[in-house]
């Protein structure tokens, strides 16, 4: 019995010692990548990882390097690093706009079938140079080799972008009724900042929208508990402009077919909590809560069906609403749906109750 344990323990170490081993010291773990589109034809791939300095503290650097594919652009930055280069804690994956509005099939197919990649990274299209953006990162004012991957998911944690990763990307992006979408950033001096989504067509990106669009994307497509949402209001020669702070929200669809073409009727109730409000409402007074409450159900409904408008003209379905009629109608035809898509007709209609007002509630 004891040389038969012995046997298996023996064969454990040979396992582990025949294995392939990364000592953390003795490679460059990669933290954001950055694509760029060069002078047409090229690719610059930009790599941001972190050099460690006295315990915690590390500092951010970058190596770039262009190339004619994306396949080739890790053996290139690796005949710049002074350690070999692992791309297996990588946690943000950023392009350059000039490459996605080329087009990322290629890029998508090469990165998908990358097996040391998680599918739980970060993506984002950045207006401008990826470059650029990650050299920001380098810079005192940032000084956090995973700040993109952190700027998104704490984003989408308090509900203003909705739920997004590499693996849910690549699930609309291969989807043949579904438009993938991004988050959107922007370089401002040293800063780096969240604009709202980037919106695909097949493997192109078409368009943008804004934070205020997003969180109406978000209401639209499965809700939201904590996203913020702010309208100007104007009451006889008064102006000013409320924050409606979303608590609760449930989004239920209802399907119509009339003359062979299908509508839908997106209801939307919020609970919500007016955070900021000029001071010439009263919110103590009912008739304001009111009148308040209105506004912001005209705004909502509003600017909702501009929003899905907006997909319409650029004949995109982010939100999918094709699987929903899909599954809701029998002998579905996904191309001729695809046909009359921009001829659907959209109502919102939206309940709003103000559930708090502020301290003097």
């Amino acid at each position: 019995m004891k040389k038969r344990v012995l046997l298996i323990i023996l064969c454990i170490f040979l396992t582990v010692g025949c294995a392939d081993q990364e000592i953390i010291d003795e490679v460059q773990i990669v933290n954001s990548y950055g694509l760029d589109l060069e002078d047409d034809t090229k690719i610059r791939g930009t790599i941001l990882y972190p050099i460690f300095k006295y315990g915690q503290t590390e500092e951010p650097s970058i190596i770039a390097t262009t190339a004619d594919t994306i396949f080739d652009i890790p053996l290139q930055l690796n005949n710049k690093s002074s350690l070999p280069i692992a791309f297996g804690q990588l946690r943000s994956l950023i392009i350059g706009e000039s490459l996605s509005e080329k087009g990322l099939d290629d890029i998508i197919n090469t990165i998908a079938r990358n097996p040391d990649l998680g599918r739980t990274l970060q993506m984002a299209i950045v207006k401008g140079n990826a470059h650029e953006m990650l050299s920001s990162v380098t810079k005192k004012k940032i000084s956090d080799s995973q700040f993109v991957s952190n700027l998104i998911e704490q984003n989408i944690k308090t509900e203003n972008l909705p739920r997004i990763n590499f693996q849910v990307f690549l699930f609309s992006f291969f989807s043949d009724d579904r438009d993938a979408f991004l988050p959107m950033l922007k370089q401002e001096k040293d800063a780096i900042k969240l604009t709202g989504l980037a919106l695909f067509d097949k493997d192109k990106v078409v368009g943008t929208i804004n934070m205020s669009e997003t969180f109406l994307f978000k209401l639209l497509s499965s809700g939201s508990k904590h996203g913020r949402y702010s309208m100007h209001i104007k009451d006889d020669n008064k102006k000013g402009e409320v924050t409606l702070q979303n608590i609760r929200t449930k989004t239920n669809y209802d399907l119509h077919h009339k003359d062979d073409k299908p509508s839908i009727t997106i209801h939307l109730k919020i609970d919500g909590l007016v955070k900021e409000y000029p001071g010439w409402i009263n919110l103590t007074d009912p008739k304001n809560v009111t009148m308040v409450e209105d506004k912001l159900k005209e705004d909502i409904e509003k600017q909702g069906k501009k929003l899905l408008e907006k997909f319409q003209k650029m004949n995109i379905d982010p939100i999918c609403f094709t699987d929903y009629i899909r599954s809701r109608t029998r002998g579905f035809d996904s191309k001729k749906f695809k046909e009359i898509y921009s001829d659907v007709e959209f109502t919102i209609k939206a309940e709003i109750q103000l559930v708090q007002t502020g301290i003097n509630e």
